[in-house]
């Protein structure tokens, strides 16, 4: 606001000084069209407004007034009171003054651009600095919140990392569980592959019995024919040595003694074959069965 006030101030200064300029040529002006004529009217129009010509347009005035007054007489068309000279040197005085004026206007008015573009500047970077300033304090009236957001995010981490080791317990309790699970089904697995085993070995067994079976039968029917025909064997041959003794009988009307020497065997040297005591076995489980 200080600056834009300077500014106001200079603008308007440079605004008179440009009034002022453009008046006092507009006075010189009327004073040259009015100097021939030596009318007492000229001093009038040119009376200077300038801070600087103010005393010689009073005195100028005031002589002015005072020869109208009086009675005067005309030489050459000019008065014979009126002092050409000090008139000329007035106006010279007066022409100098407005160029001095012009000039420092002109230097004023290139001045007061000059301040204008520094004051410009000055403003642009005080308002830079000043919305840097805004943006600082916002900032900086922003930072509880963010120290709060950030002590609520702590917070949160270590929330987080709490549960996260929690996590990691149950985690480890579902690998076990899954491990156990695992152990259970492959366990089920080898138990059913066991019993599917069995039951194939039983089958197996099952059908090696009935083969063992069906061998021993066809052993016993083997060995019952076998004893079979010896006993069909032993059957003839008795009945041949029958038929010789009753020939030899029935020639000599008695018969012939064989004497026989047979090896008589004590019961402790009877020793029995494996098979005999399998089959001896069987017979007392039988019986006592």
């Amino acid at each position: 606001m200080m600056f834009g006030n300077l500014k106001k101030k200079l603008s308007s200064a440079i605004q008179e000084g440009l009034v002022i300029s453009e008046s006092l040529q507009q006075q010189y002006r009327q004073r040259v069209s009015s100097g021939n004529s030596g009318s007492s009217q000229a001093s009038g129009f040119t009376t200077p407004t300038s801070p600087l010509g103010l005393n010689e347009s009073l005195s100028s005035s005031r002589s002015s007034s005072l020869s109208l007054s009086a009675p005067f007489q005309l030489t050459d068309g000019v008065p014979s009171h009126l002092n050409v000279a000090a008139g000329c040197s007035l106006l010279a005085k007066y022409e100098d003054d407005w160029q001095q004026i012009h000039g420092a206007n002109e230097e004023n008015a290139e001045k007061a651009a000059k301040i204008a573009c520094q004051i410009s500047g000055i403003q642009n970077k005080a308002s830079h600095q000043r919305r840097i300033i805004s943006e600082l304090n916002n900032s900086l009236a922003g930072i509880p919140t963010l120290i709060a957001q950030l002590q609520a995010s702590s917070q949160v981490l270590n929330s987080l990392e709490e549960m996260g080791q929690q996590l990691e317990v149950e985690l480890e309790k579902l690998e076990d569980l899954c491990e156990e699970c695992e152990l259970q089904e492959f366990i089920l697995e080898q138990q059913f592959q066991l019993s599917r085993h069995k039951q194939k070995k039983l089958n197996e067994l099952e059908q090696f019995r009935q083969q063992i079976a069906q061998k021993h039968q066809s052993k016993i029917k083997d060995q019952e024919q076998t004893l079979l025909k010896l006993q069909r064997e032993r059957q003839a041959v008795f009945d041949d040595a029958f038929r010789e003794d009753m020939e030899e009988y029935k020639q000599h009307g008695q018969l012939t003694k064989i004497q026989t020497t047979s090896n008589k065997l004590a019961l402790e040297e009877v020793v029995l074959e494996a098979s005999e005591v399998e089959t001896k076995d069987a017979l007392e489980q039988f019986l006592n069965g």
